[in-house]
Formats: structure tokens, C-alpha cells, sequence
């Protein structure tokens, strides 16, 4: 119990650290850089069963609860205060490399157990993705996807419905 038990058993909180790590020396640390980073990504994925790609982007506040199975892209970004459950599945539609192929997260997302979204679509501040959704296309801040396809569903209030349809909410 206590901060210094998440930082010791919590294998989310380790391997975001161990992520974080990875993205430094993707970024920072040139050919050499990323040949240890994709060490530190292999060993996390081994050690883990998380598999984060060292360009993937990843914001503060992020948890990655029971963390096994989940996998995020190389040009995924994940914005702050982030939810995601065990095998959520950020990933692309195609194998190139010349265009942004990962989702885009945006601040307040919950990302369901068994979640997937795939290709270069954006998920709307405080949406939600509900277990096992299969997510191909953009969903709205505030908004519920469902299903395989997903289906949305708009926000209950109405006038925070309206506020985020305009993009007037934070």
C-alpha cells in the first residue's frame, strides 16, 4: 500500500516508466538512441505484456490499469489524464511509414478493457470507448462509442452535448 507499492507491483506504472525511457532516447538520442530504445520496448513487452512503440507520445496522468495486452503505435499520442484498461489496441490500418497512421488521444479519454481503435482517427476530450469497441473513425469529445463498428452515443446533458459539439468545453 502507499505510493512507494505502486511504483514497485503496479506493471503499469513500470512499464509507462520504462515507455517514457524508450521515447527519450527514440527522440533525443539519434541511430544509437533508437537502437536502446527499441531494447528498453522489447524487454518491457517481455517483461510486461505491454508493447509501446518508442514514438508513441504519452501524456501526464496517463494509467494503464492491469496493463496486460495493451499495444500502442508509433504515432499514437496520448493526451493527459488518460484511462486505458488491460488489452486496449491503439493501432494502424496500413504498414507505411510515410504518413500518421495511430490514433490521437485527446485529455480525459477512457479506453475500455478489450478497446480497439485503429488508423488515424481522433478520440474527442473526455470520450469514452467502451469494452471491446472496434473504433475506425473519429469520436466526438464527450461521446460514448459502442460495438463492433462502434456506434456513438452523444452525451446525456445536453448543454455539455452542445458546448462540446462546438468545441467550447475543456
Amino acid at each position: 500500500d502507499g505510493v512507494l507499492g505502486v511504483y514497485l507491483f503496479y506493471k503499469g506504472v513500470q512499464a509507462l516508466a520504462c515507455a517514457r525511457v524508450a521515447h527519450h532516447f527514440w527522440t533525443q538520442r539519434g541511430s544509437s538512441g533508437k537502437l536502446i530504445a527499441k531494447l528498453l520496448q522489447s524487454e518491457s513487452a517481455d517483461v510486461y505484456g505491454v508493447d509501446i512503440h518508442p514514438g508513441c507520445v504519452i501524456g501526464r496522468g496517463v494509467t494503464v490499469d492491469h496493463a496486460t495486452g495493451v499495444t500502442l503505435g508509433e504515432t499514437c499520442v496520448i493526451g493527459d489524464n488518460v484511462y486505458l484498461m488491460h488489452d486496449v489496441t491503439l493501432g494502424a490500418t496500413g504498414t507505411g511509414k510515410e504518413f500518421d497512421r495511430h490514433p490521437k488521444i485527446r485529455d480525459g479519454v477512457f479506453l475500455g478493457a478489450k478497446s480497439t481503435v485503429l488508423g488515424n482517427v481522433e478520440i474527442g476530450q473526455g470520450a469514452t470507448v467502451a469494452a471491446a469497441a472496434l473504433v475506425n473513425k473519429p469520436v466526438p469529445a464527450g461521446y460514448t462509442a459502442v460495438g463492433i463498428p462502434a456506434k456513438l452515443i452523444p452525451p446525456k446533458d445536453v448543454s455539455t452535448r452542445s458546448a462540446l459539439d462546438l468545441g467550447k468545453a475543456k
